[in-house]
């Protein structure tokens, strides 16, 4: 049984550890560039808009934003974003009638992407914007531009627009029942 017991603790401990280092958070290149994770496709979807226009430009996009999934799990369990997390904002064109559809939009061809990272260079509980294309690193947006301060005013939950997300919301209310 003290075999047993011992074993078992040592499997936990292994496992824990792989769990640890499974999930490092954001890493950066030789210059400071978020290298951006290659599965961010396989991310859990928290949101998605229409129309939701950014930065004044009244362009018509479909929006889509992921999370790494640690921080996804982090986010039902405590109801906080930690430290490292990422948010994945892919904005789509939007194509008309695609047949065989007689009416209505459907996603085109990525048009931007971005990656809010809650990463604390600015201080605790900051979080920096990177944009970047598929396969590059993805370069800090500079803190003058209107998403920082939009994001501080607007954003329900630590900079985040949690109001965006239904499901994300009715994936931690159900989390915090069980």
């Amino acid at each position: 049984m003290k075999r047993l017991t011992a074993g078992l603790a040592g499997t936990l401990l292994i496992a824990a550890g792989f769990s640890a280092i499974a999930w490092a958070g954001p890493t950066f290149d030789a210059k400071g560039k978020l290298v951006i994770p290659a599965d961010t496709l396989r991310w859990p979807v928290v949101g998605a808009t229409f129309a939701l226009s950014y930065e004044g430009d009244g362009g018509v996009s479909f929006n889509t934003v992921r999370i790494d999934p640690d921080s996804y799990d982090a986010y039902l369990k405590t109801g906080q974003f930690p430290v490292g997390a990422m948010l994945d904002l892919e904005i789509r064109k939007p194509l008309k009638e695609i047949a065989p559809a007689k009416s209505g939009n459907v996603e085109g061809a990525v048009i931007a992407q971005s990656i809010h990272v809650k990463d604390e260079k600015a201080g605790p509980g900051s979080w920096t914007f990177y944009t970047y294309r598929t396969g590059g690193a993805g370069g800090a947006i500079d803190r003058k531009q209107a998403c920082y301060s939009c994001h501080q005013e607007h954003a329900k939950d630590d900079t985040v627009f949690t109001q965006f997300y239904p499901a994300l919301a009715e994936a931690r209310a159900k989390a915090a029942t069980h």
